[in-house]
């Protein structure tokens, strides 16, 4: 089968403006509510795919393609049909395998303390100098894409995980967005690219799909589409703008990249071999009821949340054990908690109610479209598929591929990001300044914002400068300190920390233009500052340590932060009596001192 779909001998799709309901569908879930039989058969198949050779053959296609499925609109259907793709190569070891999802979000706080990358499930980080994986799934792996190796992660802050976007981003980001030029660049260019930052290693690499979290991760940033779609069926469900790689306008009958499908018959999971749906896909819709305050009730089994851990002092204790979709639970309890105005600024048509199926409009009927861009055939071939009596344990996949030999990318890749996490009130992040739109401050609560934030839209002007990539850099703060970013004493308990920026290497990987990175950048960190100085507590935020008091409260902090480092506690102990004995000139050695020595135990 040379440059063909795995499976498009199995079935034929269907015409631009057809819908041909799927025979079965499956119902995708998040991985960590998967039954311990489910995960068993699910770690199964993947072993089997493995042995035969797929996932050195799906790295292989992401490699070979990389630079026309990203950095465009041919982002998501490609990645909706490349998923589909592997699930049903899955599904000929299996007949009831399905992709789980991942929805990182609810750890965005502490991604690297998620049962996902325990031995339970993937493993964590590398180890030794090869930073290859010893537990979880993959843990005794050898991979065949490009050559011969372990599977590698190196997370981006050392043994743990800078902080990615929040849940709250995301629904942000799903509300704002108006089409798909909008969705796209602001999804790719936050959730997506940092979650492969974050883990590092092959996840970092255009064979990213050797490592089994790029299938959960990709899973989630379909349903991330899907459930856009359905929050405003009659605008998004068919909404389709923008470019393919080369620069030409796509359509509803752009062939997907590799595949041939029209992009029209990749649009409607449940259709046109899409025989897929998410476990929360349909929960979402009509506009959120305004000026209208109050207490939510406590999530029960027979709500639309299922059953949920109770909330303490505002988070959830452990986010493991939360089985509902982390935008999803968000939706009402931002309306909770937020005054109409930040509401106004960052959720203008929030949906909290249910579109179904039945409010799906008619699909449109597609022109003539220019073909995508499709790469050139190299010669290489799939794997066999099993037979339905084959055991595959051990399978040569070597005789398929003649790879070639990686390509060493470290030096491309700055796979540490530095993260202090305090900032120092000399720098312009400290300072509130940004070139966005100032924070929202206690005082401006009450403020009406004549419009909402808009979400930047991908245009031709967009492109890749080698130049500006080279100049780019992010003082990053994993919190912000200033006067205005709600962080005094008073805020809340576990407050919304900034998530962690693209590196060079990165950008330069994907040919971002620096301008629409810096712009979606810009506004997630006027978005956390806005959260933090409406006292917004964010469930899932909870993290190793509470920094509330740092600010207005350098003592207590002190205390509660270092007390197990005692050079530490001596020096805030110390600091406190100069301050008590009325010195007035070594109040802001004391807050200095003693923030700057708390900051390296974040």
């Amino acid at each position: 089968m040379k440059l063909t779909s795995a499976l498009v001998v199995l079935a034929a799709m269907a015409g631009v403006e057809a819908l041909t309901p799927c025979g079965s569908v499956a119902t995708r879930k998040e991985i960590r509510s998967l039954s311990s039989s489910e995960w068993s058969r699910t770690a199964s198949v993947l072993q089997q795919m493995n042995n035969y050779g797929w996932f050195a053959w799906f790295a292989y296609l992401h490699s070979n393609n990389f630079n026309v499925i990203h950095n465009c609109e041919m982002f998501f259907p490609f990645h909706r049909r490349f998923v589909r793709d592997f699930e049903s190569v899955g599904q000929r070891f299996d007949a009831s395998f399905v992709v789980p999802y991942w929805d990182e979000a609810r750890d965005y706080a502490n991604m690297a303390g998620s049962a996902v990358l325990s031995s339970s499930y993937l493993g964590g980080n590398g180890q030794s100098s090869n930073r290859c994986v010893t537990s979880g799934l993959q843990g005794s792996w050898s991979l065949g894409y490009p050559s011969a190796h372990c599977l590698r992660r190196q997370y981006n802050n050392g043994n743990s995980i800078s902080p990615i976007y929040s849940p709250e981003y995301l629904q942000s980001i799903l509300t704002r967005s108006t089409k798909m030029s909008q969705l796209r660049p602001a999804i790719e260019n936050s959730l997506h690219g940092i979650v492969h930052l974050s883990i590092g290693g092959d996840m970092t690499q255009m064979y990213s799909p050797n490592d089994f979290v790029f299938w959960l991760h990709h899973a989630n940033i379909d349903r991330l589409w899907f459930v856009w779609q359905m929050q405003n069926p009659q605008t998004n469900f068919w909404s389709l703008d923008g470019t393919v790689a080369n620069g030409q306008a796509i359509g509803y009958g752009t062939p997907v990249t590799y595949y041939g499908d029209a992009i029209i018959d990749v649009m409607y999971p449940t259709m046109n071999n899409m025989c897929f749906t998410y476990d929360n896909v349909l929960t979402v819709t009509s506009k959120r009821k305004r000026d209208v305050k109050k207490c939510i009730p406590r999530p029960t089994a027979n709500n639309n949340y299922g059953s949920l851990p109770p909330l303490v002092n505002g988070v959830f204790e452990d986010v493991n054990q939360v089985m509902t979709d982390a935008e999803t639970y968000v939706k009402d309890h931002l309306v909770s908690q937020l005054p109409s105005s930040v509401l106004d600024k960052w959720f203008p048509a929030l949906q909290t109610n249910n579109y179904t199926q039945a409010d799906i409009p008619e699909p449109p009927v597609a022109p003539a479209e220019s073909a995508a861009v499709v790469p050139t055939a190299t010669g290489y071939v799939a794997p066999a598929l099993p037979t339905d009596a084959a055991d595959v344990a051990g399978h040569n996949y070597g005789a398929y591929f003649s790879a070639p030999e990686e390509t060493d990318t470290t030096d491309d890749y700055e796979t540490e990001i530095p993260v202090t996490s305090l900032a120092d009130d000399s720098s312009d992040e400290a300072s509130g300044e940004s070139s966005g739109d100032a924070a929202l401050s206690p005082e401006d609560a009450t403020t009406v914002y004549s419009a909402a934030v808009a979400v930047p839209t991908h245009g031709q002007d967009d492109t890749y400068n080698a130049a500006e990539a080279d100049s780019y850099s992010v003082d990053y703060h994993a919190y912000d300190l200033s006067d205005d970013a709600g962080l005094d004493g008073v805020g809340p308990t576990y407050p919304m920390p900034v998530p962690a920026p693209f590196t060079i290497g990165f950008i330069k990987m994907h040919g971002y233009s620096i301008k629409e990175i810096t712009q979606n950048y810009e506004l997630a960190k006027l978005f956390v500052d806005d959260m933090n100085a409406a006292k917004y507590q964010s469930p899932y935020a909870m993290t190793a340590q509470n920094i509330s008091n740092l600010v207005g409260g350098v003592s207590s902090a002190a205390a509660d932060l270092v007390g197990a480092v005692s050079d530490v506690a001596g020096d805030a102990a110390g600091a406190v009596s100069d301050v008590v004995d009325g010195a007035a000139g070594a109040v802001s050695d004391v807050a200095g001192g003693a923030v700057n020595a708390v900051s390296s135990l974040f």
